[in-house]
């Protein structure tokens, strides 16, 4: 996998989740195994790598002091990422490919599956 930008959480997915009302917790955050070893492949493979996060901007410092102190290779950091409550998903409208991947628990390779997505309408395929 190249040339692709990815777009990805902090907590709950490369470290434990901590919630922004403990955020004095970050700086001990455990990263998870396998993740920064993937994330820094895909940065070295030619991705662009963004961690997009619900953290709030007056944690910047200690995130990407964080991200640094645990070798994480990166282009750029977004916070403010609007929080999901329980029950609800993200969902991205662009006019460029998306692709989305749930992380459940254990990093590894991309695997191909088909599943049916969502349209705006009768597209057809031209």
């Amino acid at each position: 996998m190249k040339d692709k930008i990815l777009l990805i959480d902090i907590d709950g997915t490369i470290c434990c989740d901590i919630r922004n009302e403990d955020s004095h917790l970050f700086p001990e955050a455990k990263p998870y195994e396998g993740a920064v070893e993937h994330i820094n492949r895909w940065f070295e493979n030619g991705n662009t790598i963004i961690f997009f996060t619900a953290r709030e901007e007056k944690d910047r410092a200690v995130t990407i002091q964080w991200l640094n102190d645990h070798n994480f290779k990166f282009h750029n950091l977004i916070m403010d990422k609007p929080r999901c409550k329980d029950g609800q998903e993200y969902v991205w409208i662009d006019n460029r490919p998306v692709r989305a991947v749930t992380y459940k628990g254990m990093w590894g390779e991309f695997v191909p599956q088909t599943h049916i997505i969502m349209t705006f309408g009768n597209i057809s395929s031209n």
